[in-house]
């Protein structure tokens, strides 16, 4: 009995031993795989940081005010270009116009703000003549002379058809006033160049004052001699 109880002892004494070297080799298995887990998790969870890293993931949106800023001065740009792309073109299309007006009158055109207000308007030139249409002749005795002067004059005004309606409407008044200007004109001054163009401007200021008493507008802007003889 005593021998089979100490069989008893020995054989639970061997069987500790045995487990107690069991129990480290599965610690050290779920070490083993807790680690390869963990591994894992780490090489994983690096991964997906990288690449959310690199697309920008991490990057601060722009805030509105920003975009909006960026996207006024890319707009900005555009208009700009196109504005000037659109200037060349008007540019280009005024010159031709120009080029054509100027072909078409025969030389370069100026500004209306440089051309003088009586320019505007056609030069329109018609002599002083009798009823029958023929050029009205004015004979007069020099002052102080024995001699006499015939001629001829003519007008030009800038304001057509409407002066010349209202010359031959006050014709006579007109001849009348010719005649006693031009007697006021002595024989140097007949006979000068000079004094032919005082008694031009002179004749020119009478038929003015004709027009204004009678029309309140004169309109003839020079007299001329078309024909003049002193003897």
């Amino acid at each position: 009995m005593s021998d089979k109880k100490d069989d008893k002892k020995k054989a639970a004494d061997a069987a500790v031993p045995a487990g107690e070297e069991g129990a480290p080799s599965k610690k050290s298995k779920l070490i083993f795989f807790v680690m390869i887990a963990a591994g894992a998790i780490a090489l994983i969870g690096g991964s997906v940081g990288a690449t959310l890293y690199f697309t920008g993931f991490f990057t601060h949106p722009p805030s509105e005010t920003q975009a909006a800023g960026k996207e006024g001065e890319h707009g900005g740009e555009g208009a700009e270009g196109d504005g000037g792309h659109g200037g060349g073109e008007g540019g280009h299309g005024e010159k031709a116009a120009e080029g054509g007006h100027a072909e078409a009158g025969g030389g370069e055109e100026k500004p209306s703000a440089e051309v003088p207000e009586s320019e505007k308007f056609t030069a329109t030139y018609k002599p002083i003549t009798n009823a029958d249409g023929k050029e009205r002749d004015f004979t007069l005795n020099v002052p102080n002379s024995r001699k006499f002067v015939q001629f001829r004059v003519a007008y030009k005004t800038f304001y057509g058809d409407k002066i010349v309606e209202r010359v031959t409407k006050h014709q006579i008044a007109i001849e009348a006033a010719i005649i006693a200007t031009a007697s006021q004109f002595g024989e140097e001054e007949m006979t000068s160049v000079e004094g032919r163009a005082k008694l031009a401007e002179a004749l020119r200021d009478a038929m003015n004052d004709v027009l204004i008493r009678n029309e309140d507008f004169g309109g003839i802007d020079e007299v001329m001699f078309t024909h003049f003889v002193f003897q």
